[in-house]
């Protein structure tokens, strides 16, 4: 009886889901006006962004999947043809690339699924992958509608977003140690009160007519967001299932969510430096080991900041952060004893949260994304082709929100952060197309100020008064206060009302948040950090708004410099159309004082504060059509001359840059006229490639030598193994069979394995007792897709170079592998490899090389869940989250 029953109850259930989904608002299939359908769009536009374009789960979806494991219609369409690519190329013809990327045009080519008008006068069109068409008939109307199609598809996760930007999303996913420490990061980053995001909107509406058309479009975007809310009450087929679980209904949305929301984005993408106490740290340790001068010489060959060698995206020098004479009086270097402390505080903690379905992987990559863009006379068809996106994590549903929006002033198509998306940041307008790179450029920096007590006692380090031009300060002092109670995601450790309602202390001083404190020659000092495009968050907007507008591109690539003027976040945007190629960095970078240090905190008394200017749209690195043919980057160095940030220790010799970069030298010498397949297999056969493999290993086994000494035969396995994999291009990809194992996966384990032994090799007695302020190496591993970005590649890269006498622009002052002696680092490096053969053995339990199978799903990409519902793994490829094809005019 109780199995019939059970039987009964489930089939009740089936039915039920199966009644709500059919007659969901989503499959309604109304026709158009077919006005609507109709741009002359050139066409010659592709896109594809993983895992598809629903994010929004109703409660009976949710039932329904946890009964069959069927995905929600459009929730995971676009993951099999993302990850299909990685098998088929190189190898795809023009004719393959629909299955790999979607038609990409204005309005609706194929089956419309649904329309339906949200507020008179707009009309959205829903295609066979569920993506948006809005076309409003008034500027009010179109904001609207973008903003209610954002809310039908990334409800839950602009909710989630919106909190953790205000440091409030204990409030809201439940009081665990995880969400409250992310609340505590935050805070370090971007601790607004509420009437001061209130002022950034103010702010905007009141700056001029751009500002005052972002503020209208704000209201209306916001206004369509609460439209869905209040139908999403009423309809349970609207309302996202994570709401009920988390005892939780969405509260109406505000136009300082924007701003909330545009902070926790640009705090990850759109920032570089503001890491000079550890780069302080590093230096001292140097200097009490080899003495000031020797140590300082060590030091700037690590630190990389200008390698003539280093890949650069235009070759025209733009010369920035360069200081001459700088003075030592203004550098503030933490004592030994309390630096290490200081950076523990300043250490940012992992993106974890506790949501309703497990943890919530927030963690961006390391870099993200690249483009390679080819001149119209290296193409077939005589017009420029681009392959380029941004690189932002892969998450269930995504970051990103694609949208095709038509009305006054507005005629784009693409993808843009959810909560954010007021305009397309990232996509096509009618003959032309753009995307975007972060560039790290250095808008951040670490000030130390002095501590001080207002009576003239004696400070400590928990003083709240610092000295600032002459005078005695209060620090701007707050609690944020939080009541976060338990939910099914979020459990404090130990239950109390302490841990339910709790409190963060903010302290400000007028560079900024207090982020550490410690001393300098024993006197007690704080570090706080000064961001330029802090309180500034919405500023940006005017850059996504002209670019836009056909109105404002009509000049084709000089518009679109001009455009992205009105961008201040630091980041390498690309544009291509029917005839030209560009590129323009932005960044409101600070003009410092030429007696500061750029790479080493400064003391923060007022005498050395930035001069107020900040580098002019004409300072910028930029270029139309460069003589070179090509643009190509993946976080390189934007220019010669163009001063890495403080915290970047990677723009060395080699960069994984390079991946595109030879390649399409290559296929340019070659004579061959490129078309759009010819592009895909070009950045695809860079996406599976090994920065070891491709450019260390090739040195290393010219030190090396061809025969292992004494005639060991494991180790002669092992370096034959490696130049198998070097010969074949060193890639990580499972293509012959597709068995779960790379194709050289004995050479991959021994690759990765080999590289830590052989850095300790070469760099473990220089840098014994310092702390370098770069990772060891920036493995797929990560689950993040994105990989090599940061290392110690490019170190050994050039070591080895001077140890073989090859000619090395920019050489160390000194050769670390065997003091420069050839004989003597390649003895170091043969024991470097049994190192690593006596780990591998020991890892895999086997002392024969041919066992040792690298398992590629520790590579996989995850897609992380933001919600109830997962997406599937992917395998490993180091691409874009978004990527467009485009060669206007060419379909």
């Amino acid at each position: 009886m109780v199995r019939k029953r059970n039987r009964r109850l489930l089939a009740a259930l089936i039915t039920l889901v199966l009644v709500v989904t059919l007659h969901s608002p989503s499959a309604s299939g109304a026709s158009p006006d077919p006005r609507y359908r109709d741009f002359g769009d050139p066409g010659g536009f592709m896109n594809i962004l993983p895992p598809g374009q629903d994010g929004v789960v109703n409660g009976a979806e949710m039932l329904l999947y946890q009964l069959t494991k069927k995905y929600p219609k459009h929730y995971n369409d676009q993951t099999d043809m993302y990850n299909s690519l990685v098998y088929a190329a190189p190898g795809i013809s023009d004719e393959d690339l629909p299955k790999y990327f979607k038609d990409a045009s204005f309005g609706v080519k194929g089956k419309i699924e649904r329309s339906y008008s949200p507020t008179k006068g707009a009309t959205i069109l829903r295609d066979e992958f569920g993506v948006p068409h809005i076309f409003g008939e008034t500027r009010e109307a179109t904001m609207f509608a973008v903003g209610y199609a954002t809310a039908e598809d990334r409800l839950f996760l602009m909710d989630v977003l919106r909190h953790l930007g205000r440091g409030r999303v204990s409030e809201f996913l439940g009081a665990s140690e995880r969400n409250k420490e992310m609340d505590r990061a935050q805070l370090k980053v971007a601790p607004y009160k509420e009437s001061e995001l209130t002022k950034q909107v103010n702010d905007i509406c009141d700056s001029g007519p751009e500002g005052a058309q972002a503020c209208l479009d704000a209201q209306a975007y916001i206004r369509g967001v609460n439209a869905y809310i209040k139908k999403a009450y009423l309809d349970p087929r609207l309302m996202p299932a994570e709401y009920p679980l988390l005892q939780q209904v969405p509260k109406k949305f505000v136009p300082e969510d924007i701003v909330a929301i545009a902070s926790l984005v640009g705090g990850i993408f759109g920032m570089g430096g503001g890491n000079e106490v550890a780069s302080g740290a590093f230096l001292q340790g140097l200097q009490q080991k080899y003495g000031e001068r020797e140590g300082r010489a060590i030091w700037e060959d690590f630190r990389s900041a200008n390698d003539a060698e280093a890949p650069v995206t235009v070759k025209k020098p733009f010369p920035y952060n360069n200081h001459q004479r700088i003075d030592p009086e203004t550098t503030a270097l933490l004592d030994p004893e309390t630096a290490d402390e200081a950076i523990k505080q300043l250490d940012k903690p992992e993106m974890i949260l506790d949501g309703p379905k497990g943890p919530i992987r927030l963690n961006p990559p390391k870099g993200n994304s690249n483009a390679l863009l080819v001149a119209d006379k290296h193409t077939a068809a005589g017009r420029p082709i681009a392959v380029f996106g941004p690189q932002t994590g892969y998450f269930s549903p995504q970051l990103l929100v694609e949208m095709d929006v038509h009305g006054p002033g507005i005629d784009a198509r693409g993808v843009a952060f959810a909560g954010t998306n007021l305009y397309v940041q990232l996509g096509r307008g009618k003959n032309y197309a753009w995307s975007a790179t972060s560039s790290g450029a250095d808008n951040v920096d670490q000030w130390v100020v002095k501590l001080c007590e207002p009576d003239g006692s004696r400070p400590t380090k928990k003083s709240k008064h610092y000295w600032y031009k002459g005078k005695c300060r209060p620090m701007d002092v707050y609690t944020h206060r939080q009541i976060a109670k338990p939910t099914l995601a979020g459990m404090p450790d130990k239950p109390s009302l302490k841990n339910i309602i709790f409190d963060i202390r903010v302290e400000r001083t007028v560079y900024g948040p207090v982020v550490a404190r410690g001393t300098v020659k024993g006197e007690p000092v704080a570090v706080t950090v000064q961001r330029s495009t802090y309180g500034r968050e919405l500023t940006s907007a005017i850059g996504f708004q002209r670019v836009n507008n056909p109105q404002f591109m009509k000049d084709g690539a000089r518009s679109f410099l001009k455009a992205m003027d009105g961008v201040e976040y630091s980041f390498n945007w690309f544009y291509a159309d029917e005839k030209d190629i560009a590129y323009k960095h932005t960044c409101l970078c600070p003009v410092r004082d030429p007696r500061t240090d750029p790479d080493l905190p400064s003391w923060g008394t007022g005498e050395y504060d930035w001069t107020g200017e900040f580098l002019r749209p004409e300072e910028q690195p930029q270029a139309i059509n460069p003589p070179q043919g090509y643009l190509a980057n993946w976080n390189n160095k934007q220019a010669p001359e163009f001063r890495a940030n403080d915290a970047n220790f990677n723009y060395g010799s080699i960069h994984r840059s390079l991946f595109l970069e030879k390649r399409v030298q290559k296929a340019i010498a070659s004579g061959k006229k490129l078309t759009r397949s010819d592009m895909v297999n070009l950045v695809m056969d860079a996406a599976t490639v090994d920065l070891k493999g491709q450019e260390v290993y090739p040195l290393v086994l010219r030190v090396l030598g061809s025969e292992a000494p004494g005639g060991d035969p494991v180790l002669q396995r092992m370096r034959d193994r490696l130049a198998e994999w070097v010969k074949s291009g060193g890639h990580r990809r499972d293509f012959n069979p597709r068995d779960g194992k790379y194709d050289h996966a004995a050479a991959v384990a021994i690759g990765d394995a080999y590289f830590e032994t052989l850095v300790e090799a070469i760099f473990g007695e220089t840098l014994q007792g310092t702390h370098l302020p770069n990772q060891l190496e920036d493995s797929p591993r990560s689950g993040q897709g994105s990989a090599y970005m940061e290392g110690y590649y490019a170190y050994v890269h050039k070591d080895l170079r001077q140890v073989l006498g090859e000619s090395v622009r920019d050489p160390w002052h000194k050769t670390h592998c065997g003091g420069g002696d050839p004989a003597d680092c390649r003895s170091k490096l043969w024991q470097a490899l049994r190192k690593a053969a006596d780990d591998l053995t020991k890892k895999y339990g086997s002392p024969d090389p041919d066992d040792w199978k690298y398992d590629s799903s520790r590579d996989n990409i995850k897609q992380s869940p933001v919600g109830l519902i997962a997406a599937p793994d992917m395998q490993w490829m180091n691409r874009p989250t978004f990527q467009q094809v485009v060669q206007v005019g060419v379909d």
